[in-house]
C-alpha cells in the first residue's frame, strides 16, 4: 500500500510541476544556509585529542609585575597565558608530570641544503621538547621524534610534516638528509604523517584553525641559536632586559612560552596545582612573583573556552541561519497549503468512493517525504558548493573545516526529510478534512 500512495505521490508532483519545484528549492536554499554554518561550527568544536583532552593541562603562573595589571578578562584581572624561560625549564627539570613540554614560535628562511639559496622560503617553526609528539599522538610517516638527548643538547635536528617534506624532497624518505634553516644545517629525523588536529589547541587563539606549522625543532636549539625573542608569536616583558644578550633574555620576567602537561589521570589536578603553587610559594620567597596568586591549570576544553577559540559570534551565526531555515519552510508550508487545496476535488472524489482520512493523509505524507528527500540531495550539493566558496573566502582557515563527514551529511538529509514532513502536517490536516460534497460539483 505504501508503495501506491508513493506512485500517486510523484504523480501529484508531476501535475505541478512549478509548485514542486518551488517547494523543493525552498527547502534546499533553506537547509544549504543552515549546514554551511553548522559544517563550520561544527568542525571547530571537535575535541582534538579524543580520549586524552582532559589529561592534558596548560600551566599559567602569576608572574606579572606586581605594580602593572597584565589584561582584564571579564572585568577582571588576569595572568599570562604564557610562561617565562626560567619558569619553563624549571618546571620542565622538575618532571613532576608523566609528561611535559615546552612551546614556542620562530619563523625565518628555509630550503633544503641541496637547493640553490634562491628557493629559500619564509617558513614558521615550532621550536619545542620531544614529548610533544607522544602527548599529542602525533603520527609519523618516517623515523620518529628526537630523543631527550637532543633536546637538553640543543642538538640540530629537525622533524619535518608531510607537505613540508613534500616541497623540499617531493615526498621522499627525507632521514638523515640536511636542510638550511636561518643559516644553521639540520638532520631530518622524522617526517609526519597526516595530523591536522582541529582546534589546535595547544597555541595562540590566532593559530587554531591555520595551516600548521611544519617544521618542528628542539626548543633548546632555537635557544642556542639566540632566536629565543626573535619569534613570530607574542612576547610580554616587564623588568630590565637585554635583547641582545642571551643569558639577560634567559634570566628575564618576559613570557612566551606555552607549558603544556599529561597527566596520568583527570583526578591528579589537584595534586599537580599543589605543586604549582608550590612552586610559586618558592618564588616568591626569592623575590618574584610578588602579586596575587592566581595560578591555574586548564584542561583542553577548558583552555579552548578559556582562549575563545570558537567565538560567540559563530553561535549566533547557527541561530540565524535555523531563523533562516525556519522561514524557508513557513514558505514551503504556504506552498503546501496552495498545492492541497488545489487538489480538492480529487480528494472529494476520493472521499466518496471509500478513502478514509488516514488514507489521504498517507498519499500527502508521502509527497513531503519525498519533496524532503529532493531538497536534501540539492540542499546538500548546494551546502558543498557553499563550504568551497567558504573556503576560498576565508584560505587563511584550514580546508578540513569546510569538509563535511558521513554524519554531517546524514544528518543534512535527516533534517531536510524531518523538517518538510513537519511542517507538512498543518496542510496535510487541512487537506483531510475537506469534504467530499464540496468538491464533487466541480468535477
Amino acid at each position: 500500500m505504501l508503495r501506491y500512495y508513493f506512485k500517486l505521490a510523484f504523480i501529484s508532483l508531476k501535475k505541478t510541476p512549478l509548485l514542486s519545484f518551488l517547494m523543493i528549492a525552498t527547502i534546499a536554499i533553506g537547509i544549504a544556509a543552515t549546514m554551511v554554518t553548522y559544517t563550520v561550527h561544527y568542525m571547530m568544536t571537535q575535541d582534538p585529542v579524543p580520549g586524552k583532552s582532559d589529561r592534558l593541562f596548560t600551566v599559567h603562573l602569576s608572574s606579572w609585575d606586581p605594580n602593572v595589571s597584565y589584561k582584564l578578562k571579564d572585568g577582571k584581572e588576569d595572568i599570562p597565558i604564557f610562561m617565562t624561560y626560567q619558569d619553563a625549564t624549571n618546571l620542565y627539570a622538575d618532571k613532576k608530570a608523566d609528561k611535559q613540554t615546552i612551546i614556542s614560535f620562530h619563523k625565518t628562511m628555509m630550503r633544503a641544503a641541496e637547493q640553490p639559496s634562491g628557493m629559500a622560503t619564509m617558513t614558521y617553526l615550532r621550536p619545542t621538547t620531544h614529548e610533544f609528539f607522544s602527548m599529542l599522538d602525533v603520527p609519523f610517516l618516517f623515523g620518529s621524534p628526537w630523543s631527550a638527548s637532543d633536546d637538553s643538547q640543543g642538538n640540530p635536528v629537525v622533524v619535518l610534516s608531510k607537505k613540508k617534506n613534500q616541497q623540499l624532497f617531493r615526498g621522499e624518505n627525507s632521514l638523515g638528509k640536511e636542510v638550511l634553516i636561518g643559516g644553521v644545517l639540520y638532520r631530518v629525523v622524522g617526517v609526519l604523517d597526516e595530523w591536522t588536529p582541529l582546534p589546535r589547541f595547544y597555541t595562540t587563539r590566532s593559530e587554531a584553525f591555520r595551516e600548521p606549522r611544519g617544521v618542528f625543532i628542539p626548543f633548546q636549539s632555537s635557544i642556542q641559536n639566540n632566536w629565543s625573542l626573535s619569534t613570530d608569536g607574542s612576547v610580554y616583558c616587564w623588568g630590565e632586559v637585554d635583547f641582545v644578550d642571551l643569558e639577560s633574555v634567559k634570566a628575564s620576567e618576559c613570557v612566551w612560552l606555552f607549558y603544556w602537561v599529561e597527566l596520568s589521570s583527570a583526578e591528579q589536578r589537584e595534586d599537580y596545582l599543589a605543586y604549582i603553587n608550590r612552586y610559586a610559594q618558592e618564588q616568591r620567597a626569592m623575590g618574584r612573583f610578588q602579586r596575587e596568586q592566581m595560578n591555574r591549570i586548564l584542561n583542553v576544553a577548558e583552555y579552548i573556552e578559556y582562549n575563545e577559540v570558537v567565538r560567540k559570534d559563530g553561535r549566533i551565526a547557527i541561530w540565524l541561519s535555523a531563523a533562516f531555515l525556519i522561514a524557508c519552510l513557513l514558505n514551503c508550508m504556504s506552498l503546501m497549503m496552495t498545492k492541497f487545496h488545489g487538489k480538492g476535488a480529487e480528494v472529494g472524489l476520493r472521499r466518496a468512493i471509500g478513502a478514509s482520512k488516514v488514507n489521504i493523509a498517507w498519499q500527502f505524507s508521502c509527497e513531503t517525504v519525498i519533496v524532503g528527500v529532493c531538497g536534501g540531495v540539492i540542499g546538500l550539493l548546494l551546502a558543498q558548493l557553499g563550504l568551497q566558496i567558504t573556503a576560498q573566502v576565508y584560505s587563511h582557515l584550514h580546508t578540513e573545516l569546510m569538509e563535511m563527514n558521513l554524519e554531517l551529511v546524514i544528518m543534512t538529509l535527516v533534517l531536510s526529510v524531518f523538517s518538510s514532513s513537519l511542517f507538512g502536517l498543518y496542510p496535510i490536516y487541512r487537506a483531510c478534512q475537506i469534504q467530499p460534497s464540496s468538491h464533487l460539483k466541480s468535477l
